[in-house]
């Protein structure tokens, strides 16, 4: 635990310094002290950021420092500092795939349970209510698309209401893959136009799995390769659902949406 704060630290602290960042002489906190702190509470609190502080504070990592001051300082923090450190290790991750293979998948990210719908404070409406097809039950919350390597490293992904479908997930993302790569994804993924405007507009190859029913069907072998490579990535989206499955603490969608986003982040980082 403590080499993992540590390198979560200085992958905040060392992009920080690249992009010229300067904190104010008189924060109490550096700009990589708050962001350690938020993935530090995603990644092994469960999101609670006063038990992270609490953590933190009573080990000397850092002075004593209020919740009450540590919230409105880590909401301060723009969007684009937070794309900026997934970009990062994706780009990392990008070079020890050298075969440019991808697999995208969706998960549920359940807000409350469904007999408290009516009471959740976070979220409204018909568009939290989704479906998963894969543990057949029914949720309300958001939806993660996510774009992973061959051997599981989060590269791109995407906040969604839960009713969203998988397709029009994927079309919402920016897909920023190297050209020539190859996208595989299940059946919710299924969009022949779409696939085609994708190799001929990107260069990316989206591999779907065919319905029997379908006229166009993939080569035997490529259907057992689209399979075969859903199957390699399920630790990693399962690994990631466990730790999302758990109560995520919050009042507001910025908060929530961000410590799912830090859960993503942490894991991408240290793994």
């Amino acid at each position: 635990m403590p080499e993992k704060m540590i390198t979560l630290y200085c992958f905040f602290d060392e992009l920080l310094r690249a992009i010229g960042h300067k904190d104010d002489v008189q924060a109490k906190l550096s700009t990589a002290q708050v962001r350690t702190i938020a993935a530090v509470a995603a990644e092994f609190f469960t999101g609670n950021q006063q038990a992270a502080l609490d953590f933190l504070i009573s080990h000397g990592y850092i002075a004593p420092f209020s919740k009450s001051r540590f919230n409105p300082r880590l909401h301060a923090l723009p969007e684009t500092l937070w794309q900026m450190a997934l970009y990062v290790p994706a780009q990392v991750h990008q070079k020890t795939n050298p075969e440019h293979v991808h697999v995208v998948d969706t998960f549920p990210v359940p807000v409350c349970r469904n007999i408290r719908i009516k009471r959740c404070p976070i979220y409204r409406g018909k568009d939290f209510h989704g479906y998963c097809a894969s543990k057949r039950e029914y949720f309300y919350g958001l939806k993660v698309c996510l774009i992973v390597t061959e051997s599981g490293e989060p590269v791109e992904m995407l906040l969604v209401p839960g009713s969203t479908t998988d397709i029009a997930a994927l079309r919402s993302m920016d897909l920023n893959l190297p050209e020539n790569s190859t996208l595989f994804g299940d059946t919710g993924f299924l969009d022949i136009a779409f696939e085609t405007a994708l190799r001929e507009e990107a260069g990316l190859d989206l591999v779907v799995p065919r319905r029997k029913d379908m006229r166009q069907q993939l080569d035997g072998c490529l259907e057992y390769v689209c399979r075969y490579s859903g199957k390699r990535v399920e630790t990693s989206f399962s690994q990631l659902c466990e730790r999302l499955a758990r109560s995520i603490p919050a009042v507001t969608p910025r908060g929530f949406e961000l410590k799912v986003f830090l859960t993503v982040l942490a894991f991408s980082i240290i793994g």
